[in-house]
């Protein structure tokens, strides 16, 4: 059984499992197939042109090291944020109450590149969950964390023919160019020989 997510609204607490929506399950998939001339499988390989040196697969791997060339260690690492200091352990969102009091605008979701969604299985035994999601006018959103992390993901709740989903995604940025500033179009010469030509499709 599936780990439930608890929303909490208006002091209610309401258990639902998320179950991912998986796209090759829904729509199927297609694989290529690479043989040789014997019909067997093959292998993908890595060439290291400068040690002239074939490396199979599943024989490379990242690392870090220090300003000196030395090996360090992911347990002696830590997470800073862009002004130097110490990264917060956002908890998993499985871990917590989940409490529905944020909404955005359906043109703020928009925004957001949409990579993973969940259906929350349990509605149901729910109603007033559903209703709740149904009447409003805006969108819930809250932060998801599938495991303890650093930074969670935005994730709405969208209500669809009494099924309540999850949109898990990323903020889009927009670069806004302004209104001092103006576009430019490939401006073509139309010669009179061209400009006189029939169009049979205006016919």
């Amino acid at each position: 059984m599936a780990k439930a997510l608890n929303f909490k609204i208006d002091n209610q607490i309401y258990d639902l499992e998320p179950v991912k929506l998986d796209r090759k399950k829904l729509y199927g998939w297609t694989e290529k197939l690479a043989l040789d001339e014997k019909e067997q499988e093959c292998n993908t390989l890595s060439l290291y042109p400068e040690l002239s040196m074939i490396i199979p697969k599943s024989g490379l791997g990242q690392g870090v090291v220090d300003e000196e060339g030395k090996w360090v260690e992911k347990s002696d690492m830590k997470y800073v944020y862009e002004d130097g200091s110490d990264a917060v352990l956002v908890p998993s969102s499985f871990d917590n109450e989940i409490e529905l009091s944020q909404r955005v605008s359906i043109e703020y979701f928009l925004d957001h590149n949409i990579t993973s969604v969940y259906s929350l299985q349990g509605e149901e035994n729910h109603p007033d969950f559903v209703k709740s999601i149904q009447e409003n006018q805006e969108i819930f959103t809250f932060v998801f964390n599938f495991r303890a992390d650093y930074e969670g993901d935005p994730a709405f709740l969208i209500e669809n023919n009494g099924e309540v989903f999850v949109l898990i995604g990323k903020k889009i940025e927009f670069e806004y160019i302004g209104l001092d500033q103006f576009g430019t179009l490939d401006d073509e010469e139309i010669t009179e020989e061209e400009d006189d030509k029939f169009d049979f499709s205006m016919m």
